[in-house]
């Protein structure tokens, strides 16, 4: 296998060689150029420690940028490229799984270095300046297995050194459409409750990965997505990290209308959906109201305001952005719209008009994941296309998506009725702006002030 690096990092690469050290590229560079997958970055590692490259790169004129330096680590610019460099070192731990090194010990190959590292398929190095690949933990070995293995022969060294090794586990095992070892699952579900030191951040982040598997390297998500949730509650992640979705396990449906209890429902439905983030996570926690709703009710009546409030806090424990978090859960909230595609045409063009193309192609999406996920298999789902084909027509014909695109104001409408400034005017522009989402050939200057006087 020939490894091809950037131009710029040859560059480097000689320099540190004229320093009597070799630079190596690490884990995922090497190990997606031996599976012929996409490169999305470039770690590079070598013996010299974080002042030794500083000083060299700036005597080349190398930006420099520490991101580590306690650890090793420094992030190099070399025009319009990054790299983040490592110096080989082997780290020592306290308990819990929070990923806080006590102590960091350089040292000076890529043998040392490498038993520090998670798994094996990532503790490959390769030459920069010959190619040469070292391989100390057997990750050749694993990746032709496709196998995801720890780099110590026992498995909870690696896991207990950092918690969310548990949720890289899945998300590799996921993107790459790898089996986990036999011994390396077994230590996971054992080591699962340390994800609980793992700060929110990092398993937000993690998380999100394995929501958005199948777009890493182009594996179909129910390969991908599915795998790695369902792996996620096997090894026991989902107890830890996710409580609301745990308490979902088991709980039964009505089989007229769920092939799956709602915890297996909820994995498809996410797996159903296109790779979009927010839409995902709305689709893993459309139901997780279920349980509570069932307790409360006797039935599931009402999930859907439960599940609105559950994801509003698993978005605030996990610190996802405002936007983000907001406008999955308002999906959420709205995911059982119209279930019966019964909904006459004009509350469809109120509503789509008020809520906005964004999301009335969302809720379309999140419906179609939902009634997919249901069944298992990718059918034609009529609500969904119906909504499309209403929101397809009222955009041919103009029609106004917010009280912004009316052909008048608010002080047209006082000039009109002769009122003066009061709430009354924001209820007439608000009234005419439903007007105008079923009869948009309304939206003009004339037939919006003759409608408006009905109004008064």
């Amino acid at each position: 296998m020939e490894f091809k690096f950037d131009p710029e990092l040859n560059t480097l690469a000689r320099l540190v060689r004229e320093r009597g050290c070799e630079l190596f590229v690490v884990g995922g560079h090497v190990r997606n150029t031996l599976l012929g997958f996409r490169i999305s970055d470039t770690d590079i590692t070598s013996a010299l420690t974080p002042d030794e490259m500083t000083g060299l790169c700036e005597k080349a004129g190398f930006k420099v940028v520490p991101k580590g330096a306690d650890f090793g680590m420094v992030e190099i610019h070399i025009g319009d490229k990054s790299y983040e460099h490592t110096t080989f070192r082997a780290d020592s731990y306290g308990e819990g799984g929070s990923h806080r090194p006590q102590s960091v010990a350089f040292s000076k190959t890529p043998e040392e270095d490498a038993f520090r590292r998670d798994f094996t398929v990532n503790a490959l190095y390769a030459s920069v300046l010959t190619g040469e690949l070292i391989d100390p933990t057997g990750g050749l070995g694993d990746i032709e297995k496709r196998l995801i293995r720890t780099t110590t022969p026992d498995p909870e060294t690696i896991l207990k050194d950092d918690g969310l090794r548990i949720m890289r586990l899945c998300r590799f095992a996921a993107e790459l459409g790898f089996d986990i070892e036999e011994k390396t699952f077994a230590a996971a579900k054992k080591c699962a409750p340390l994800l609980a030191d793992i700060s929110a951040e990092r398993v937000r982040d993690e998380l999100k990965k394995i929501l958005m598997a199948d777009a890493k390297y182009g594996l179909p998500a129910q390969e991908s997505v599915l795998r790695g949730l369902e792996l996620m509650d096997e090894v026991g992640a989902l107890d830890v990290i996710l409580p609301e979705l745990a308490r979902c396990r088991g709980v039964g449906q009505s089989p007229k209308y769920h092939k799956y209890p709602v915890l297996e429902h909820i994995f498809q439905t996410v797996s159903m959906s296109e790779p979009e983030l927010t839409l995902r996570l709305a689709c893993l926690l459309h139901d997780a109201g279920k349980p509570a709703a069932l307790e409360k009710n006797g039935n599931m009546h009402g999930h859907d305001v439960i599940s609105e409030d559950i994801s509003r806090e698993v978005f605030r424990r996990l610190r996802f952005d405002n936007d983000t978090a907001e406008e999955a859960a308002w999906l959420v909230r709205r995911h059982m719209f119209d279930l019966d595609g019964r909904a006459k045409e004009p509350t469809l063009k109120k509503r789509f008009a008020e809520w906005g193309e964004a999301r009335v192609n969302a809720l379309a999406a999140i419906r179609e994941a939902d009634f997919r996920g249901s069944v298992g298999e990718r059918i034609t789902v009529k609500t969904a296309e119906r909504w499309r084909r209403v929101l397809g027509e009222m955009k041919a014909k103009r029609t106004p998506f917010s009280e912004n695109e009316l052909n008048c104001t608010g002080r047209d409408i006082m000039e009109w009725l002769s009122l003066p400034p009061s709430p009354r005017i924001g209820e007439i522009k608000r009234a005419l702006f439903m007007h105008c989402a079923v009869r948009p050939q309304d939206n003009t200057y004339e037939k919006l002030r003759e409608t408006s006087r009905d109004m008064k």
